[in-house]
């Protein structure tokens, strides 16, 4: 099964990301957690996909 999550916003640098935020890597955890993996692909001015991709 894959989730994909996309938006058109003003994305983010995924090689800066800031450690003090839970969101992200508590997301990638519970992915982690269930035999999944979480994805992120953004780009400053060019939006965020964010694909949890899980094994049934």
């Amino acid at each position: 099964m894959i989730l994909r999550i996309e938006d058109d916003g003003v994305g983010m640098d995924v090689e800066n990301l800031p450690v003090a935020g839970l969101g992200l890597k508590t997301m990638r955890e519970r992915a982690e957690a269930i035999g999944g993996k979480l994805s992120l692909q953004s780009a400053l001015g060019q939006g965020t996909v964010v694909t949890f991709e899980v094994s049934l």
